[in-house]
């Protein structure tokens, strides 16, 4: 029942700051049409009305109301950063990312400039009372910014001393606003606390950017109470469900201080690794990745917005701002109604600003309190504890927590024969923006993927601890892309070319081009697309991934040449076709078509299609044409075509069937991904997070937690006995020559 009216309550609290963001915008439509009405029909009706009068109106107009417009701008800008800041962590949409992308980089800019107008025009007014001080302020606490986010990007976290630097700065001029008219206006009383209260949550936030560039290894310390902090979570009285959901955020959180050892590059120690492992190991797929799923929010969380560990003095702090901006709000409203020295608009838009602080603090302590981070709080929290217990409202508490979404769930989808398309989003689009707008599409990560994935990375953590002895059993592990999956099936003289003799790039294009003719070919046989089996949609989806991955974000992949194998891979599939046409001597009309597709490098999908198909009925003598264009060694489009032939030759010479043959490719492309998970580095993933997250960084993280990374080394005893024993060597060596 409670957790029912959880998700109600979150529901109107949505709906609430929808109405009160159309509000904010709405009111500020009707102030803009009320004034442009009111100045419009006075001069209308004036019979000495020129342009010169209307210039000197607009101007007059513009002077009088430039900052009331930036104010009801800045709050405007701030309530969208607040509702839509933390959505990036799990949203792909690219509407959503460029309005937050807008609003962040616009929020601090008006309100900046808006303070420097503030400033300007109380000082040099002989009237100052004509807009209220304690508008500086409150430009001082939209500096401040939301508790949502801080950073929309990691280079932000690095400019927390410029950052700094802005805060005196602003409180500075604010204070100068204050000083100057301490005497001239006793409304001043309500510019303290709100004064206040951006001085703490721009600290707040100038703190965020510095622990997110801060290499605290005091959380390398805490690691080692883990076994303590396990015991007293077993220790507590909770129930069975609720215990195990308090265990897996606590475990997560354990393993967030693990994961900032390996974003600084740190190498783990074997303590690290083996208590990492006893908690991930014994996991299953579902577990494993949820438990990756909240730690990565952790992580979020730290580089992205003020919403990190809740203590004793964020409490406190909290409670100084949402106090301050009721003190505030009914000190202006007592002041109102007893003496009003301000126009109708000025209250309006007064009434507006500290009841739009109210409503963001509070929007705050609900994010704050609606956080993974509050599951940790309260679970080590006694009061707070017993007052869930004996309420009994702990267990749908902790399946709220459990079931929000943390991360989009999806990966990207390209296809490098969609790719090769031209097609535009929309015929707006095509007109003034005549470019390639391939948007990628998206499939769910759904539960037979991670259990493939987690199966493998287990596997390939128990070929490890076999050949433990092997200093560089590790390396050869890694650098893997299918070589073991082929040796299952004992098929590895016939492919092992392809992931062993090419460079990583070239293997991803090679099996990626033959995924599709095998899946191309199948369904046409039997009409595999309609009913696919388990392991084809796995090969498919991880097929256009890594091609999505090599697309949109060649940084998260190894840097062997990718930019230039990829292009020449697609210039060499879209010259194919147009030179085949050529060949069989068909018309010049469809010639000249194909040279202009030639000269855009875009060819539509079923043209390649048919190409393909031509090349299941006659494979000798395409391959042989495909070879003639082939000019150099960086095109992967023949070694893709000649494996997708060798793998349809499995059903038809060596009796395999299609099951069997689609197993054996979905094992190779989980293996690819975990190659590239290896050698992703920590600071591209974390820079992904923050853009719906990646399956690559579950993937590396949950290796890394298993002793597959490259910052998990061995056990180095055996080499330091060596190292002592050469040592012996040559201090009796030296007495000998003595």
């Amino acid at each position: 029942m409670l957790e029912t009216d959880i998700f109600k309550t979150r529901k109107l609290n949505s709906l609430f700051f929808c109405f009160v963001f159309i509000f904010h915008f709405g009111l500020f439509l009707l102030l803009c049409v009320d004034i442009g009405w009111i100045y419009f029909g006075k001069f209308l009706f004036s019979s000495r009305m020129d342009l010169h009068d209307l210039s000197q109106a607009v101007e007059k107009l513009w002077n009088g109301w430039e900052l009331r417009l930036l104010m009801l701008l800045s709050l405007f800008l701030q309530t969208i950063l607040a509702i839509f800041g933390d959505r990036r962590k799990y949203a792909t949409g690219f509407w959503l990312r460029f309005v937050v992308w807008l609003a962040y980089m616009s929020a601090d800019w008006v309100a900046t400039f808006s303070l420097g107008i503030l400033a300007r025009s109380q000082t040099k007014s002989a009237t100052p009372n004509l807009i209220p001080v304690f508008w500086a302020p409150i430009l001082l606490l939209h500096l401040g910014g939301p508790e949502t986010i801080t950073a929309y990007s990691l280079a932000d976290n690095e400019l927390w001393i410029r950052r700094l630097l802005e805060l005196v700065i602003q409180a500075g001029v604010a204070s100068y606003v204050l000083f100057k008219l301490w005497s001239k206006n006793t409304i001043i009383f309500v510019a303290i606390p709100i004064f206040v209260s951006g001085i703490i949550k721009y600290g707040e936030r100038i703190w965020a950017f510095r622990l997110a560039n801060l290499e605290n290894f005091s959380d390398y310390e805490k690691t080692h109470s883990m076994k303590l902090r396990s015991i007293i979570v077993e220790d507590m009285p909770f129930s069975g469900s609720s215990k195990d959901e308090v265990r897996s955020f606590h475990e997560a959180h354990l393993l967030f201080k693990t994961y900032l050892m390996l974003s600084k590059n740190v190498i783990l120690t074997v303590f690290d690794q083996i208590i990492a492992y006893d908690v991930v190991s014994e996991k299953n797929a579902e577990e494993a990745f949820s438990l990756t799923e909240i730690e990565l929010g952790f992580m979020y969380n730290r580089l992205y917005s003020k919403v990190t560990n809740i203590s004793l003095i964020r409490i406190i702090l909290h409670s100084i701002t949402c106090l301050s901006s009721i003190s505030a709000l009914l000190s202006f409203s007592i002041m109102a109604m007893s003496k009003n020295v301000y126009s109708k608009y000025d209250t309006m838009i007064s009434y507006l600003l500290l009841f739009g602080a109210f409503l963001l603090d509070c929007y705050s302590i609900t994010a704050l309190l609606l956080s993974d981070w509050a599951v940790i709080w309260f679970a080590s929290s006694e009061v707070v504890y017993d007052f869930l217990h004996r309420t009994n409202r702990l267990s749908p508490l902790l399946s709220f927590y459990g079931k929000r979404k943390r991360w989009s769930s999806s990966m990207g989808q390209r296809n490098l024969l969609s790719v090769q398309s031209n097609n535009p989003v929309n015929k707006l689009v095509k007109q003034y923006f005549p470019r390639k707008w391939n948007i990628p599409s998206r499939v769910d990560v759904d539960k037979d993927l991670k259990e493939l994935i987690f199966k493998q990375v287990l596997d390939k953590r128990s070929r490890l601890d076999h050949c433990s002895s092997d200093f560089f059993a590790l390396d050869k592990l890694l650098a893997e892309r299918g070589d073991e999956a082929l040796r299952s099936k004992g098929c590895f003289d016939k492919f092992g070319w392809s992931v062993a003799d090419v460079e990583f790039i070239h293997s991803l294009l090679a099996w990626h081009i033959a995924t599709h003719v095998c899946y191309f070919n199948d369904s046409q046989k039997n009409g595999f697309a309609e009913d696919p089996d388990r392991n084809c949609v796995i090969s498919s989806s991880l097929s256009n991934y890594l091609m999505y991955i090599l697309v949109d974000r060649p940084t998260m992949l190894p840097t062997e040449l990718s930019k230039t194998r990829y292009d020449e891979t697609r210039f060499h599939l879209g010259r194919l076709p147009f030179w085949h046409t050529r060949k069989e001597g068909k018309d010049s009309a469809t010639s000249d078509k194909l040279d202009a597709s030639l000269a855009k490098l875009s060819f539509q999908e079923a043209e390649v299609d048919a190409f393909f198909n031509e090349l299941l009925q006659s494979t000798s003598t395409m391959l042989k044409e495909i070879a003639e264009q082939d000019e150099g060694e960086m095109s992967a489009l023949l070694d893709g075509c000649m494996l997708a032939m060798s793998l349809q030759s499995l059903e038809t010479q060596d009796g395999w069937t299609n099951d069997k043959k689609w197993e054996m490719i979905s094992q190779v492309w989980v293996d690819m991904l975990v190659h590239a998970a290896s050698h992703c580095g920590w600071k591209v993933q974390a820079d992904a997070l923050a853009q719906g997250g990646e399956l690559l960084t579950h993937v590396c993280l949950l290796m890394a937690h298993l002793g597959l990374s490259f910052q998990c080394r061995p056990e180095e005893s055996d080499q330091l006995d060596a190292r002592s024993k050469r040592l012996d060597d040559i201090y009796l060596a030296l007495r000998y020559r003595v």
